[in-house]
């Protein structure tokens, strides 16, 4: 896990040898371990070392084929490496190094862009390739690690983090009012936007290709759907447990010690409990929060976990004050707005994890791709009812049915929900499934918002953020709903998911992987019907019975369980409250020009607070470069 960097100058400029080095160090949490940088004339290639495969000084980046003539630097990793360098070896390429970041410069020069379809991992990497003198940029399928860009006809620039492009004066600190308006409506940022302009996201699943004389974006990947109804519910079983095994053999590959996080639940369970076949002894982390309702607390379940697969269980029980003495430092880390609560527990846990290992495993994506989310439910069933005829969950229908959205942020569909007077939950037919899906998970797509400042309604020039949002509907080629609403999950919400835990566990300069997210995993499910993804009306029917017998039945038979969040509501009207009040009511906040201050100001149960105090935040620290804020991501980096 690193930060890159790569400048071209199209206009042929040489690129300013000390401003590459500083860009590339704003990224240090990234990788502390080791430090590169490579100038020649109009181009610039950076990274930042965090030491996981070949801990030598043979695995220092920028790296080289044999004659110099291409370069790379990589963040990420090719967890197939072994099998790709004997391959290329057996071709007559010649390796110095037993490292991923060489398999990616000799599968360039065998493969060109097809090298990509020949790599099982996560990565962001920029290559130089001097013969063509052209830069090829590639992102992995699903978005697990990633890679920003901003373009002119003079200047292409790079880099795993958008802070990193900010530290350039020729690239300028400006919101962008349409991706803000994606933030309030839908809680991420859509079509390759970011809050500032002229910096893009290179989408998952693409490469880019940028020289003197243009600049070409393409996408190399996407799942289709091809489903195998011939195949019986052993095999598919039987299939999916071996391919889960051995995505998590090959996430296991670390030289650098290694750990998992551990929620309960049944995703970080079966992670978990795989990894313990590859990894004696290993450490698992765990958080609670302490006197709060059962939801913030899983870690009975956790426990059973560690004693059935004899891991070593390591726990913290953050307080209110470690949110808020670290929030700015989440959003500077974060570049944007924070997505949800979860990021706090995501860097708690990182910040655990830190004592002791340098890379843990993760469930993430399990939900996504195992169906596992009540709104899946409601869209493709009419309903959240989940589990065969027996008792329910005790959670609340509204909880339910929003799934992975937490109630405390984004503040959009709680927002919806209060303003609409929980009218969302009404038996009323939707007019399509793309409506129903919009209405599950998003604010009012309406432009004349009462809550919204008519001066940025304005600015967005009649801007709707539903046809971008609702574009993966009309993408995927399936007929089948559920598997249209698993699409959408994993090209347009999960890429938020894992952008959050990137950065709050590379602040932490922790890698973090997602072995349910392995490609080969991914593409095997779009070949199962979704009779079988949830059979009997189960959430992830298919993964309990593949995880039967690997992972403990309190866990694979567990009826109860809900999104792990963060008890937000509470701090928020508790100890917390005077800090936030004292900033949403400030003159500055009043006059940012995108909320409406309500009469009598901001209320501790205001239904869009996450989202307002997000965004001031966000503003001081980027935009106002406020030296209390900024001074705030310091103090925060200085408790490392």
């Amino acid at each position: 896990m690193c930060g890159i960097l790569a400048i071209l100058r199209r206009d042929g400029r040489p690129v300013d040898e000390g401003l590459a080095a500083a860009m590339r160090d704003t990224m240090r949490h990234r990788g502390p371990d080791d430090v590169g940088l490579l100038v020649e004339g109009p181009v610039a290639l950076a990274h930042r070392r965090l030491s996981i495969v070949d801990l030598t000084d043979a695995g220092h980046q920028p790296m080289s084929n044999e004659d110099g003539s291409v370069w790379v630097v990589f963040n990420g990793e090719v967890y197939n490496y072994v099998e790709l360098a004997a391959e290329l070896a057996a071709r007559g390429h010649r390796f110095r190094s037993h490292c991923d970041t060489e398999v990616i410069v000799h599968a360039w020069e065998e493969w060109g862009t097809g090298c990509l379809d020949r790599f099982v991992g996560m990565f962001g990497f920029a290559l130089w390739d001097r013969r063509t003198r052209q830069l090829f940029v590639a992102r992995d399928r699903i978005g697990i690690k990633p890679l920003y860009y901003h373009a002119t006809p003079r200047l292409f620039a790079c880099a795993s983090e958008i802070k990193a492009l900010l530290d350039d004066p020729a690239i300028p600190r400006r919101v962008n009012p349409v991706a803000m308006a994606d933030y309030v409506y839908t809680g991420q940022f859509m079509a390759g936007r970011t809050p500032f302009q002229g910096i893009e996201e290179l989408p998952p699943g693409h490469y880019l290709l940028a020289s003197a004389e243009g600049i070409i974006v393409r996408r190399w990947w996407d799942l289709a759907f091809r489903y195998d109804r011939a195949r019986s519910w052993d095999d598919t079983v039987a299939e999916t447990r071996a391919l889960l095994d051995d995505a998590v053999r090959l996430h296991c590959r670390s030289d650098a010690a290694l750990g998992c996080h551990l929620s309960g639940g049944l995703d970080s369970s079966t992670v978990t409990s795989l990894a313990a076949r590859y990894r004696a002894e290993m450490p698992v982390f765990a958080i609670r929060f302490a006197g709060s309702e059962p939801q913030y607390d899983e870690t009975r379940y956790a426990r059973e976990v560690v004693r059935a697969c004899g891991a070593h269980y390591v726990e913290a029980t953050p307080e209110p004050y470690d949110f808020w003495s670290v929030f700015a430092s989440l959003v500077w880390h974060m570049d944007t707005p924070l997505f949800g609560s979860g990021g706090f527990s995501y860097y708690t846990v990182s910040q655990l994890a830190a004592r002791s290992v340098k890379v843990t495993l993760t469930g993430h994506g399990g939900d996504e791709v195992f169906a596992g989310y009540p709104a899946q439910f409601q869209a493709a069933f009419g309903t959240t009812a989940m589990f065969p005829a027996g008792p329910r969950p005790a959670a609340s229908l509204a909880t339910r049915l929003l799934g992975h959205w937490r109630l405390e942020g984004p503040g959009g569909v709680w927002r919806a929900l209060v303003r609409r007077g929980l009218g969302l939950l009404r038996a009323v037919p939707p007019r399509s499934l793309e409506e129903e899906w919009f209405r599950l998970h998003c604010s009012a797509r309406s432009v004349t918002d009462p809550t919204l400042e008519p001066t940025f309604l304005r600015a967005l020039g009649g801007y709707d953020p539903v046809g971008d949002y609702l574009a993966p509907f009309r993408r995927v080629e399936t007929p089948e709903v559920l598997d249209r609403c698993l699409y959408h999950d994993l090209v347009s919400y999960l890429p938020s998911l894992l952008q959050q835990e990137d950065r709050v566990s590379m602040a932490r300069s922790i890698e973090s992987r997602v072995p349910l997210l392995d490609h080969r995993l991914v593409e095997h499910l779009a070949t199962v019907p979704p009779e079988l993804k949830v059979r009997d009306r189960t959430p992830k029917a298919l993964l309990r019975s593949a995880a039967r017998g690997i992972v403990p039945d309190l866990i694979l038979d567990r009826r109860d369980k809900v999104p792990f969040s963060v008890p937000l509501r509470d701090w928020f009207r508790g100890p917390l409250w005077p800090a936030i009040r004292e900033l949403l009511d400030s003159r500055r906040a009043r006059e940012r020009g995108l909320f409406r201050t309500p009469r009598g100001g901001v209320a501790p149960d205001e239904p869009d607070l996450w989202t307002r105090l997000n965004v001031e935040v966000w503003h001081r620290v980027f935009i106002d470069r406020d030296p209390e804020w900024v001074s705030r991501v310091a103090s925060a980096a200085g408790r490392r």
